[in-house]
C-alpha cells in the first residue's frame, strides 16, 4: 500500500484537493462561480501535473552507465527515483 501512495501522491493530493472545494462551495448550493471555482482547480492541477511528471528514462544513459562501471576506475553511482 506504501508503495502505491508513493507512486500515486499527486493523483491522492488533487483528489482531496478537489473534494474539500467541493465540499467548501457546494454546502450552500451550487452557483455558477462554484463551477468556475472548481473547473479552475481541476485545470490547474491537470496543467501542474502534464508539466511536473516525471519523464522516461533514456535506454541510451543505462548503456553508457553499464560500459562505465567495472572497467578498474572509480564511478560514483547516484540513484534517483522519477517519481
Amino acid at each position: 500500500m506504501q508503495h502505491w501512495f508513493n507512486q500515486h501522491s499527486f493523483l491522492v493530493a488533487a483528489a482531496a484537493a478537489l473534494l474539500l472545494l467541493a465540499a467548501v462551495l457546494l454546502r450552500d448550493g451550487l452557483r455558477p462561480a462554484d463551477l468556475v471555482a472548481l473547473g479552475a482547480l481541476c485545470l490547474g492541477l491537470a496543467l501542474a501535473y502534464a508539466l511536473l511528471r516525471p519523464g522516461e528514462g533514456t535506454r541510451a544513459q543505462a548503456q553508457e552507465l553499464r560500459r562505465q562501471i567495472g572497467q578498474g576506475r572509480p564511478v560514483l553511482l547516484e540513484f534517483q527515483s522519477p517519481y
